[in-house]
């Protein structure tokens, strides 16, 4: 499988640039009567509206789960040009108890959509989160603007386009949407003594409205250094899930 943005120009932001541009000419070469649609599309950035998504957080330890479920919200408050001066949006995410609680400002993002990627920028650190076209089965650098990280590799499932309908009690259903998955080196995604992944789910219109994050071990550790599997128990891990419920203007 060719990743769409190799390795050796991880470190060099000029040879990404150059890379999108000649898949772009290269893609309009074809003779294709369909226009693939705007990344930005699954991604929609104005200023003054939100996202809402309600979460659930599981801790394991020793073989206990303790869940937690909050809600974040996700503010659009500001448009700006970078040092690049080009635009990009500042993106507060508050992080209330309930829905009766107030909202307590957790973090800063920087979202930015690009000709041919949309990326996302928190603790320094930027990530390109969708590229363009929307392709099934395709793959990217997820820190090709980065060097202070190990290369990691994202991809779009096969199911690009299809429908897609969120779990819980707030479920929807969204006519089209794409999957990205984060693939893991077999050290974090063995499948027998751990299991990890990340996966973001993106709705045309709408933007981000699903993510998962897991790590979990299967295993314990004896004095001696050996290792008891425990099959479908997991000993020591974390999961994330994050569930759109609601989006409107502040």
């Amino acid at each position: 499988m060719t990743l769409y943005f190799p390795y050796t120009l991880r470190n060099s932001l000029r040879g990404l640039a150059t890379l999108l541009v000649g898949a772009s000419l290269l893609a309009s070469c074809h003779h294709d009567t369909v226009t693939p649609v705007p990344v930005v599309d699954y991604y929609p950035l104005t200023v003054g509206t939100y996202r809402t998504y309600a979460v659930n957080d599981t801790l394991w330890s020793k073989g206990t789960a303790t869940a937690t479920a909050y809600q974040f919200r996700e503010a659009i408050t500001e448009q700006f040009s970078d040092a690049a001066s080009k635009t990009a949006y500042r993106v507060v995410r508050s992080r209330r108890l309930s829905a009766d609680a107030a909202w307590a400002d957790d973090s800063v993002l920087v979202v930015q959509p690009l000709p041919q990627a949309v990326t996302l920028t928190r603790d320094n650190v930027r990530t390109i989160e969708l590229i363009y076209p929307l392709q099934a089965s395709k793959t990217w650098s997820k820190y090709a603007f980065t060097t202070t990280r190990e290369d990691s590799v994202r991809a779009f499932d096969p199911t690009v386009g299809q429908a897609f309908t969120t779990p819980g009690p707030a479920s929807k259903a969204y006519d089209a949407t794409a999957t990205v998955r984060d693939v893991l080196p077999a050290s974090a995604n063995d499948g027998i003594y751990r299991q990890g992944g990340y996966l973001q789910v993106f709705a045309q219109g709408v933007g981000p409205v699903l993510r998962r994050r897991y790590a979990y071990e299967t295993f314990i550790s004896q004095n001696n250094g050996a290792q008891i599997l425990t099959p479908g128990v997991i000993q020591v891990g974390h999961s994330r899930l994050e569930v759109l419920i609601d989006s409107g203007k502040l």
